[in-house]
């Protein structure tokens, strides 16, 4: 089973690296509109793309989640609750990806924090991905002074220089930056400042992220800095250096906790697994008779074990409250020499 979710992984992880490569090819009219000095980038989202689906797809095989996930869309598309799992989908979309309120749940702060972090992050890849790709440029209008928008060749529309959508579209990644900045400076503070949090972190897990994308966000707003107020001072050295400090975040992507973007995606499935389960029969512990989680959800939860080799028999039937019982009965008697308490 390993080496054939091995050799899946490594077909669809191929797959996805030579489909962005054809994307960048005939988006950019066979690389003629492909702008040179952005090759690193569009070569790191290649890397990117095939690290990002290789890893999905081993872990979409692990037995629980894969469980879960064919559950999951087994159950979003039953034709009788179609129309209302769709409904559904947007709701979860939008709570979880939009505006991600299962942070604000654990805190506001770090609620602001996390999306001021996803947004700045989304809104630079919406803007450097189609750069790189030679798929979006900017050309000269008919006028000689208004910009027109390029896209795969195309024209789009067109806008006066000094108007306000060329202000933001030219100032795009200066407020991602911004965005980005803020929200790890709010991450960062928590967890210099709250024991809690300092209590589970780690540098590898928790840190280094925040570094990469101070890293990034700065090296970016240097550039805006070296040309608008210091005159393109040291501004070959300072794209270097951001290029490199982006070419690492796209590759740490896929290894580090930023993976966990691409995960999210999955549970949105769960949600239906568990509408499912709460609508359903109910499991009953063995010793209190009182149900304790859905039918459903102990069933597969026994087959994983047992795909796993692990089987725990009637254990698996007792409630959490009950096996906690348990182990203070047992604890008891072993102190006390008494037989053991099933």
């Amino acid at each position: 089973m390993k080496q054939g979710s091995q050799r899946l992984a490594l077909a669809g992880g191929t797959g996805a690296a030579l489909l962005v490569l054809v994307a960048i090819y005939f988006g950019s009219g066979s690389l003629d509109r492909f702008d040179r000095p952005l090759a690193a980038y569009a070569a790191a989202t290649v890397f990117a793309a095939f690290a990002i689906f290789y890893r999905y797809l081993m872990w979409i095989q692990r037995p629980p989640t894969w469980r879960y996930f064919k559950a999951g869309w087994r159950l979003f598309v039953r034709p009788k609750r179609l129309i209302t799992n769709l409904g559904k989908l947007i709701v979860l979309l939008w709570n979880n990806i939009v505006a991600q309120k299962f942070i604000e749940r654990r805190s506001s702060r770090r609620w602001l924090a996390h999306l001021c972090l996803a947004w700045g992050c989304l809104l630079a890849f919406a803007i450097t991905f189609p750069l790189s790709w030679g798929w979006v440029q900017f050309g000269i209008g008919a006028n000689g002074s208004d910009y027109v928008v390029e896209f795969m060749g195309h024209p789009q529309f067109s806008f006066p220089h000094d108007s306000v959508l060329a202000f933001l579209f030219f100032n795009g990644l200066n407020f991602s930056a911004v965005f980005v900045l803020v929200g790890v400076g709010l991450a960062m503070h928590r967890r210099i400042f709250e024991a809690g949090a300092q209590s589970v972190q780690s540098l590898a897990s928790d840190l280094i992220p925040l570094f990469l994308l101070f890293a990034v966000a700065v090296t970016g707003l240097m550039l805006t800095a070296s040309y608008r107020l210091m005159g393109g001072s040291n501004f070959a050295f300072l794209s270097l250096l951001h290029a490199f400090t982006v070419i690492i975040l796209l590759l740490y992507m896929p290894f580090g906790k930023f993976f966990h973007v691409i995960q999210r995606t999955a549970h949105l499935g769960v949600a239906y697994y568990k509408e499912e389960g709460e609508r359903g029969e109910q499991a009953l512990c063995i010793r209190s008779g009182e149900p304790y989680q859905s039918q459903l959800h102990h069933d597969d939860l026994v087959a994983v074990m047992k795909e796993l080799d692990m089987d725990f028999g009637e254990h698996q039937n007792l409630s959490p409250q009950e096996k906690r019982k348990l182990i203070a009965l047992n604890q008891a008697a072993s102190i006390q020499g008494n037989p053991f308490v099933g």
